[in-house]
Parts: structure tokens; sequence; C-alpha cells
């Protein structure tokens, strides 16, 4: 559903980036474009063919969570190429990394659903901490989180630490030895900078690979529907290879 909403990205929106390591922005597609998005969007969810990670856990206040991870869903609705959100999305993604349009590489689409009251937190993380790159690969990469629901503090909106884009990637750890369970901090940091983003649906956050990042559990009546997509700019090599134990299976 491309429309004529060209995004265009201001220079004190890239200083801010680059300082801070993560931006919001009011909107990044139309509002007939997130209709048609929340249209498409539990069905995908739904659809047994997706390829889907689902975490289930107990709350800090007793009562289940779940996330529901849905990857690739293009494969399903290839017309989700086709969105001013990825459009915008990449435009963003060339501007904020500093690369031109030949340079910015697709690195795939994911949609993450919290259920109303009973969405479970995204533990503190940085994104380049999941991808099984080759390990003397530093990525110079972003993503570009967009809801399509009003998103606050108690639905789960993006929450970052500013600056933490300058750590390299810190060591994590699975919580548990089988099962899917996102990554944790291992040892944890200190997080009491942390900010919050809160959005209007169809607005967007982007944060750079490093950032760490974290998002709370849905508590709403509402639930949590979001798209998030993964852009690479040109890789640099590591003086010291990157090893990654906590992604090896048990």
């Amino acid at each position: 559903m491309a429309s004529g909403f060209e995004l265009s990205v201001r220079d004190d929106q890239r200083a801010f980036f680059e300082e801070n390591g993560y931006l919001a922005l009011d909107a990044i597609t139309t509002p007939d474009e997130v209709a048609w998005l929340r249209e498409i969007y539990e069905p995908l969810v739904e659809d047994a063919r997706a390829l889907k990670l689902r975490f289930e856990t107990t709350r800090s206040d007793g009562t289940p969570g779940i996330i529901s991870q849905i990857f690739s869903p293009e494969l399903m609705r290839p017309e989700l190429l086709q969105t001013t959100y990825l459009a915008n999305a990449r435009r963003l993604a060339g501007a904020l990394l500093g690369v031109g349009d030949e340079d910015v590489r697709y690195g795939g689409l994911m949609l993450i659903h919290k259920p109303a009251g009973a969405g479970r937190d995204t533990p503190w993380h940085q994104d380049e901490a999941y991808w099984d790159f080759p390990s003397e690969r530093r990525s110079h990469s972003l993503s570009v989180w967009m809801p399509l629901d009003d998103v606050t503090v108690d639905s789960g909106c993006m929450q970052f630490l500013p600056g933490s884009h300058r750590n390299d990637v810190l060591p994590h750890r699975q919580p548990v030895a089988d099962g899917p369970e996102p990554l944790v901090l291992d040892p944890p940091v200190d997080t009491s900078g942390a900010v919050a983003c809160p959005l209007r649906a169809g607005g967007a956050t982007t944060h750079y690979c490093r950032t760490l990042h974290f998002a709370g559990a849905n508590t709403s009546e509402r639930p949590r529907r979001a798209l998030t997509v993964i852009f690479h700019g040109p890789a640099e090599l590591r003086d010291v290879p990157l090893e990654r134990p906590w992604l090896r299976k048990a």
C-alpha cells in the first residue's frame, strides 16, 4: 500500500540518533496503511504456516505473560514489501547510517504481538547479540519499530538507554536451558537513565544494533501489535572476533 508519503530526515534528528542511539518519529506511514495492517495482522499471527516463536512466562505479579513473534510475514503476504512503512524505514536507515540507497540491505521483517492484559516484558538486550553472523563481523545496522496501536509504558512501549550504542556487544545469556526464552544481559547493567517512548499508532522508533532497549509487559486493555524491520549498512571487520556463547545450543 505504498503512498505519496515520503519521510524526510532532518539534521537535528540525525544528530540526536548519533548522540543517543535511538530516535522516535511521530509518523512513518499513513492512517490508511495502519488500518490495512490491522486487518491482516491477526490472521498472520494465527496462521499455522507462520514462522513463529511464542514466549510464555509468569510475570512479576503472578499472571501469565506471552509474546508471539512472526518471522518473514511477507512469505504469506508479499504486499508487505510494498508498504509505505517499509519504504520509509529504508529511507530512514540510509539517512541515519550515513550510507547510500545502494548500500542499505534488507535484514528481515517481523510482527511482535503482546495480547491485551497478558503481554510479557521483553528483557533488556542488544539486537546484535541475537545475530549469528561470523565472529569477525561488526554490524552497522538499525531496527525500525512501528506500533499499530497507541502505546504507553503500561502497554509496553519501547524504552532505550541513551548512549549505550557506543558499547560493544555486552555479555548475554539464555535464562533457561531448554525451550524458547528471550536473552537477558549477564550481568545486568544500570538502566536507571532509561527513556520511554510512548507513540501513536503509525509512529516509529528506530535504534542502533548495539543500543540497549526494553519493552515492558502489556497490562493495558488493548493489544500491543507492532512490526519491526532491520536494515544493514556495510559491516566492518573486528580487531578481535566476537564470540556469542549464549547462542550455542545445549
